[in-house]
Parts: structure tokens; sequence; C-alpha cells
């Protein structure tokens, strides 16, 4: 499982496991209205293609709505910030020739903005903080000061939740492939159920063991034998959906999770195929690689089913096992047969 800072950091406040808690961003655009006197105080989020207000001063006069959005196509003051990076302080927009034709100002009640950048901890810009007012203002440098300090302490906390959540995916993922760890097939599998029964799609699981692993690690080392898990990991990457899970359970052992409705129980067994073809494609013709390959065991589970998800990995497990020993017979088979 690929883990997108990015992604985490755009839009998700409003979750219920949210690690920030708006309400001390809320006091901080209320702070600005307090001490200055603006109209409305406001934390903007920057999307990459618009600004999203995430918190609005609860004062009278704000008339900037939290959730309200604009695209970065138009001339905005946070889209100035967003270029330059600096702080911008406009105290009359109806006598700038610049700003005068500016949506929020020509067709909008903006007569005066102070603003400065927030930016992630990695240095990107993340969006601003800023004091608007429907009148002309004379704001000394001390407002300026002020967004300031309160943008370092947004950061801050930007910070604190990005280090949160990386620990929180170091506890859910393998650290050598990425794919999620048994742990996190767990948590994320049961969400993944109530979404089956949601849309009465079948559960469809994969188990899946890589064979002669031990015998690949004692005769080549294993640098080897991990080239061979990164290999299927890598395989299971390209093959199966993003909306899938896939996990490493184990030293050799994955398991993929997909949800299939009636028209597509048929494509578990084609993805098994698949990714048996890759893998042999991918070692055939490496020395050390070429002893293994992989067994696949397949599991369909209709989406009222009441089995726990525990049972079903289980049950896939078997299969699997069948599969190896059916392996080593035809294997052993030969053997005998070549002694005759």
């Amino acid at each position: 499982m690929d883990v997108r800072m990015t992604a985490f950091f755009t839009s998700r406040f409003n979750s219920q496991d949210s690690i920030i808690d708006l309400s001390k961003w809320q006091e901080l655009a209320d702070l600005i209205v307090d001490i200055f006197g603006a109209d409305c105080g406001a934390i903007i989020e920057f999307t990459g293609h618009s600004f999203h207000t995430l918190v609005s001063s609860n004062n009278e006069t704000s008339f900037l709505h939290q959730g309200s959005q604009w695209s970065c196509d138009n001339k905005s003051f946070c889209r100035t910030i967003v270029e330059t990076g600096k702080e911008l302080y406009v105290p009359n927009a109806l006598k700038s020739k610049y700003w005068i034709n500016a949506p929020a100002v020509k067709d909008g009640p903006v007569r005066s903005y102070c603003g400065v950048p927030v930016f992630h901890p990695n240095g990107s810009i993340y969006g601003t903080v800023c004091a608007i007012d429907t009148k002309n203002t004379d704001y000394e440098n001390a407002l300026i000061k002020l967004l300031l300090h309160l943008s370092k302490l947004i950061t801050a906390d930007l910070k604190m939740a990005e280090e949160a959540e990386q620990h929180k995916q170091m506890a859910l993922t393998d650290s050598m492939t990425e794919l999620l760890n048994r742990r996190g097939l767990g948590i994320l599998g049961k969400q993944k159920r109530k979404d089956a029964k949601r849309y009465q799609d079948s559960i469809g699981i994969l188990y899946l063991d890589i064979d002669n692993l031990k015998q690949v690690n004692d005769n080549f080392g294993h640098s080897t034998g991990d080239q061979c898990i990164q290999i299927l990991a890598n395989i299971l990457k390209n093959e199966v959906r993003e909306s899938d899970l896939i996990a490493r359970t184990g030293g050799d052992e994955f398991i993929v999770l997909t949800l299939l409705n009636k028209e597509q129980e048929t494509e578990l067994s084609a993805l098994s195929l698949r990714i048996r073809q890759h893998y042999q494609e991918k070692t055939q013709y490496q020395s050390g690689l070429n002893i293994s390959n992989i067994s696949i065991g397949q599991h369909l589970e209709p989406h009222n089913s009441t089995t726990t998800l525990k049972d079903m990995f289980m049950n896939a497990d078997a299969s699997m096992y069948k599969e190896k020993e059916q392996k080593k017979s035809i294997t052993d088979a030969n053997k005998n047969g070549s002694l005759i």
C-alpha cells in the first residue's frame, strides 16, 4: 500500500479520526477578529487546483463560510500568496488598479485583505491565514507579525499530524514491500466487509505462498530470497485494482482481498492465472529465482455470509496448501518414476 501523505493533508481534517483538532484552528481565526476588528478571519487550504475555506471566524460580520471554495485560475489574494510565498497586505482594494477587478472585489464585498502563507513541514505551500474586511483598513505591522506567528502554529500542527500518520502507516504496513501487514489487513478488511454488504458484492480472497523459498535462501542467500518476495509484491501491485487490499502476512505469504459483483466472480481465477504467469516470466531465466514458484488458494464468500474474515483467510489458506500438496505429490511421483 502506497503511503500518500499529500492525500492525507487534502481536506481530511473533518474526519472522526483527525489528529488535528479544528476547534483549535477555529480559535485562531476568531482571535484575528477579536484583536484587529476584522470582518473575517480565515484559514484557507490550497488543494492544487482550488482554494478551500477550512476555517472561518464565527462573528456576525463574517461573510466567508466554511467549505466555500474557488478556482486557483481566478485572480485572488490567496493565489498571489501561493505564487509568491510571501505575505500580502492590500489596505484599499478599490484604489488598486490590479485588485479593483478581482472577483472578490468587483463582484464581492472585499475591500481590504491581509494574509500570510502557511507551509507544510517540507516547505511546500499549504494555504493562507488571513484577515479580510469589507472596509478600508490601516493595520500596523503587528497584524502581519501575528499572522506569521499563527502560520507557524498551524505548520507545527501539520508536522505533528504528518509524524503521527507516518507512525500509523508504519504500524499497518510491511517495511520491505510497503504492502499491508497482518494488522493492517485486519483493520481495513473490516471496512471491506461492510462495503461488501452495502454493495452486495462477493468477497474474493487469494492466499499466496512462494514455493521453495527456504531452498532459495539456503542455496543462494537471503538476498535472492528477498528478490522473490519483492517480485511477487510488485506483480500484485500491478495486477490488482487500487481498491483491493494486498498484504504480506508472513515471510513468504501474501493475501489479496477483492470485492466482486456477480459478473466479476470469474475474475478471481483470471487474476490468479495472470499472477502465476507474470511470476514465472520474471524468474524462469534467473539463477536461484528459477527454482521458486507460487501456490495460490482461492476463496469466494457471498456478501451476506456470517463467516469471519479470519475463517475466510483460513479457507483460502487451506485451498493454497491443497495445491501445494498436489504439486509435491506430482514431484514425488516423477522422482519415483525416474527410479524405475
